[in-house]
């Protein structure tokens, strides 16, 4: 989906994330179909922040090197893809990926802005380099709706919290089973 079409169908935070960007956000979707596609499928959800600098809540200078590897969620559900079509696997998958790259300019979200999420929500956002779960919510949201997955999977770098949490020997795992 292009930014035009993002916002005729509400996707607020993924814009709010990706709107001071001269970049405009973007929503991928690709899907396998290995059983009929009748079949619930695997939904594989991707954050695909391409560079992250923070937004107004900018990172130090140290904090930003790595940030081009903010979209290693997104990379990773399209090689699922790849690895899942070149094996023939019999399951239906989609993968969404949700593409933003989260710059300051005269058009960016600043903290203090209420965001209309594509469920109706509204969200206050205090800190604009918490734009992962900005762009995760429309696209979880989006894959709930229009999908009905047996399951989901979201594949994020959503690291600062895990690390000062567990370490940087253990990955943190979120279910409700």
């Amino acid at each position: 989906k292009d930014y035009d079409t993002l916002v005729s169908e509400g996707f607020g935070l993924l814009q709010a994330v990706g709107k001071g960007s001269k970049h405009k956000p973007r929503l991928v979707t690709i899907t396998y179909n290995g059983k009929d596609k009748d079949v619930a499928p695997i939904a594989l959800v991707g954050k695909g922040i391409t560079y992250d600098s923070g937004g107004y809540s900018i990172k130090t200078k140290n904090g930003m090197a790595t940030m081009k590897f903010d979209m290693c969620g997104a990379a990773n559900v399209v090689g699922i893809i790849e690895a899942a079509s070149r094996l023939q696997l019999p399951v239906n998958i989609v993968g969404v990926l949700a593409c933003a790259e989260n710059m300051p300019s005269g058009e960016a979200t600043r903290p203090g802005d209420i965001i209309i999420a594509m469920n109706g929500k509204s969200v206050e956002i205090l800190n604009t380099d918490a734009e992962g779960r900005l762009v995760l919510c429309d696209t979880l949201c989006y894959v709930q709706k229009y999908y009905q997955p047996k399951a989901i999977i979201d594949v994020a770098t959503l690291t600062g919290a895990c690390v000062v949490a567990l370490g940087h020997v253990r990955s943190a795992v979120f279910s409700n089973d």
